[in-house]
């Protein structure tokens, strides 16, 4: 079926309609059923399958570009046709700035937020080869050898087999070449390798590996080890233990070098342990941080309050700033990493406590948070109103949202409005090149 890729829409998808080549009849609903396709350029014309249709809107896979965009180029990766890693490698970067632009604005625009947001910055200038972590499958393939993979696009239930990415270091590339050598010509029984993780401190240098099986032995250790030790800057090997191939109750092991590594933003250095949340593009951080400490204006004697917090980062950043920081985190690995952060970088006026953020909120003195700014950097699933509820009884001077789900942060910001706070300003950043991710930092006042 033959359709005409008309613009690009949330989630990087590009939006058809079923009837290309027919001649309309004067509006949007006259030409027929909606479709989503992937992995497409405004302006492409292409056959596609259709897949998980629905009564007004269905999906389809490209199965032939007829006529390729003006704008569409070809992608430097040979898996990005199969992979589910990027979104637009076919398109070049300043129309990835502005395809994003226009999503973003419009998903505001749909939720009838009043403020016209900023034009998207880019993380940095690094469109590739950006992120600290990533993690790849072991793909067990006929002939008893191993390769690396990741899911799908189309189908992401399956494996495609990766022998590099443009979005991980060319020293994560080597490291997984050299592993992959290594296992097929020394190693026997492979079966019980499910997963590899890679971490790296793109201010260090620093690189920790974390291989996953779904038994207790990981066959060859030390041969293992020693072909990884052969890239100076692994600092850290880990063997992973999950009996029921989840990402769930892991049992680590440390097998070579520090349990830790480290990652430096600005003038701060920050630990990074397996099981440490860190924004995957480290150049990308420093920019969004800066955008959260221009957007605050914190004044010296402000307290600061910083809910999801993490391991500390964004109050650690903006700790020189403040009469006092304290950070609320659910996750206890999370709350023991930004305490260790912050004696690291000996921050004294700042602390983390350990509760979930409504329980927190509802345990407030309210007067102590007057003139405070008060940070949210929630999950994609954003906010609960119970929270919104709670937050607009604090009376803080200032909201600053900072938010990875431009859908999620539109939804919230019209419940806050309910309760008085209202959208001042709006900052989006291209974090994630290459994919359809877009953060964004907003600024919400009385």
């Amino acid at each position: 079926m033959k359709v005409l890729i008309e613009k690009m829409v949330f989630a990087g998808i590009g939006l058809a309609h079923l009837d290309y080549g027919e001649p309309l009849r004067g509006h949007d609903k006259s030409k027929g059923k909606a479709v989503f396709v992937k992995k497409v350029v405004p302006g492409d014309v292409v056959d596609i399958r259709l897949i998980n249709e629905k009564k007004d809107f269905t999906f389809g896979v490209v199965k032939k570009i007829i006529k390729p965009s003006l704008t569409r180029i070809d992608p430097p990766c040979p898996h990005f046709d199969k992979c589910g890693g990027c979104d637009h490698q076919n398109i070049s970067y300043d129309n990835q700035l502005k395809y994003k632009d226009e999503i973003f604005k419009e998903v505001l625009s749909r939720a009838k937020i009043d403020v016209s947001p900023e034009t998207i910055i880019p993380g940095s200038d690094h469109p590739f080869f950006y992120r600290n972590s990533i993690r790849f499958f072991f793909l067990h393939k006929q002939d008893g050898s191993v390769a690396f993979a990741r899911h799908r696009y189309d189908r992401p239930s399956e494996l495609v087999e990766i022998n590099s990415c443009f979005l991980q270091s060319e020293v994560s590339n080597k490291i997984l070449k050299s592993l992959k050598e290594h296992i097929n010509n020394k190693i026997e029984h492979k079966s019980g390798l499910w997963q590899i993780k890679i971490r790296e401190g793109k201010g260090t240098g620093e690189f920790m590996v974390e291989i996953i099986t779904s038994g207790e032995t990981l066959e060859g250790k030390e041969g293992i080890v020693e072909v990884l030790k052969d890239t100076p800057d692994i600092k850290s090997i880990y063997h992973t233990v999950t009996p029921s191939k989840s990402l769930i109750n892991l049992r680590r092991n440390l097998i070579y070098g520090s349990p830790i590594i480290h990652e430096k933003i600005g003038h701060f250095t920050f630990q990074i342990s397996p099981q440490s949340f860190f924004q995957t593009n480290s150049l990308g951080v420093k920019t969004l941080y800066d955008v959260v400490k221009s957007m605050a204006e914190i004044k010296i004697g402000e307290r600061v309050l910083d809910l999801y917090c993490g391991t500390g980062s964004i109050g650690i950043y903006l700790s020189t700033l403040a009469k006092e920081v304290v950070g609320v985190e659910s996750v206890p690995e999370a709350v023991r990493d930004a305490n260790d952060n912050s004696k690291l970088n000996k921050i004294p006026n700042i602390k983390f406590i350990r509760d979930d953020v409504l329980n927190y909120l509802f345990s407030l003195k309210t007067s102590n948070y007057k003139l405070a700014t008060v940070i949210v950097d929630p999950p994609r699933a954003g906010l609960t109103p119970e929270i919104i509820d709670k937050l607009s009884t604090i009376n803080c001077k200032q909201i600053i949202y900072v938010s990875c789900n431009p859908s999620t942060f539109a939804r919230d910001i019209k419940l806050f409005e309910k309760k008085k706070y209202i959208l001042r300003k709006v900052q989006p950043i291209d974090m994630f090149p290459q994919t359809h991710h877009i953060e964004c930092v907003g600024l919400l006042t009385k």
